[in-house]
């Protein structure tokens, strides 16, 4: 195997990341080659050094790295490398499909933060100007994005529907097992993604790759309830806004029973919302005592029994409720900060401090500003 080493040193914090890079030609047994990127704390001293082979040349810094991770999107990062010379941008090893996995934070506290392939390169050419080559990349999860699709699924179970997802797109799975069998359903125009999602909401479970396999889990309680930010400590920005123009106070849900040839109604309210994020009076309630009843009605061809029409309704009302604070934030790089947990705010105001659920997160790492985590994140309570 082909083995490259990266180490970069920039003053105060730790970025470590490894490549996985497809080789044409190492050994016949050898299908991958690695590269090991290590940045370790120096005060005030920067260095990069690029070795291939036991042969040590000086390569330029990166840039940049963003690392991008969202509750609704697959996770993606971008790296920006200065590359005067070329060495990156004419590597025959750095190519489309290449695997990389991401770790990021300070000294010994790192974490894996990505772990996916690159799937865009994209060199600069300016007059006066250092040469730059940016390397894109998403989790795997990409590849279930890449068209719409209308086919049927017979006398199959959703987690074997799951594992066919998987399968057409090349990759391996870990399935927990979820639903009966199904005598027929169906996927109507949706990429495999947004299939994979109405499954999630569904069965309250999270989808993620890794390692060139899906997998499909019970939600775990991790709520990220110990990481705290706090204005005039860790967080540098946080813009919160109240915001009720588009808060329900009723979802009715219809879809169909083909047995029955009837129509299936499910209902849910305000009163029947129990996720509640940072207090215990909901923002919709604050809406009906002052503007009146606001009903949301919605028509959902997967709808198959009352039980199903039931939990959708909830759905619906329970998502549009985190509504009603929303805000952005910057903080001092935290690695502990990831989308889908919940975090403590502190210090700003007592009708903003508190808990917030985060629905994306940033990670950036640049010269010479070093690491910052960006954030929104939102609440339905007061």
């Amino acid at each position: 195997m082909q083995k490259f080493l990266l180490l970069f040193l920039f003053p105060l914090f730790l970025y470590a990341a490894e490549l996985h890079l497809p080789v044409q030609s190492v050994s016949d047994n050898a299908k991958s080659a690695t590269v090991n990127v290590k940045q370790i704390a120096m005060a005030q001293h920067q260095a990069a050094v690029f070795v291939f082979n036991k042969a040590e040349l000086v390569l330029a810094d990166v840039k940049n790295i963003t690392i991008i991770e969202k509750v609704d999107a697959p996770s993606s990062f971008s790296l920006r490398v200065s590359d005067m010379n070329r060495e990156w941008a004419d590597s025959n090893d750095l190519t489309v499909g290449a695997e990389i996995k991401i770790t990021l934070g300070y000294k010994d506290e790192v974490e894996e933060l990505f772990n996916g392939e690159i799937t865009k390169l994209s060199p600069e050419f300016k007059q006066n100007s250092d040469g730059v080559l940016i390397i894109n990349g998403s989790n795997h999860l990409h590849r279930l994005l890449r068209a719409k699709k209308t086919r049927s699924f017979t006398e199959m179970t959703d987690s074997d529907i799951i594992k066919e997802i998987a399968s057409d797109s090349g990759l391996k799975d870990d399935i927990e097992d979820v639903g009966s069998e199904h005598l027929f359903t169906m996927q109507r125009n949706q990429t495999d993604y947004d299939y994979l999602m109405t499954m999630t909401n569904k069965y309250n479970c999270k989808a993620w790759a890794k390692d060139k396999t899906l997998f499909f889990k019970k939600l775990e309680k991790n709520s990220g309830e110990d990481i705290v930010v706090e204005w005039g400590k860790t967080l540098l920005e946080f813009y919160p806004v109240i915001d009720t123009i588009n808060l329900m106070t009723e979802s009715e849900v219809r879809g169909w029973d083909n047995e029955k040839a009837e129509v299936i109604i499910g209902n849910s309210t305000i009163d029947d919302i129990t996720i509640k994020v940072g207090g215990d009076d909901l923002g919709a309630k604050m809406v009906k005592d002052n503007f009146g009843e606001m009903k949301n009605l919605s028509v959902d061809e997967n709808i198959i029994d009352q039980k199903n029409a039931d939990k959708a309704a909830l759905d619906i009302i329970t998502k549009n409720s985190m509504g009603y604070i929303m805000s952005s934030g910057k903080s001092e790089g935290n690695n502990k900060i990831r989308a889908g947990m919940i975090i403590q705010i502190n210090e700003v105001g007592g009708k903003f401090s508190g808990k917030y659920y985060v629905n994306t997160v940033i990670h950036v790492l640049s010269t010479p500003r070093g690491y910052s985590t960006y954030f929104n994140v939102t609440r339905n309570t007061t």
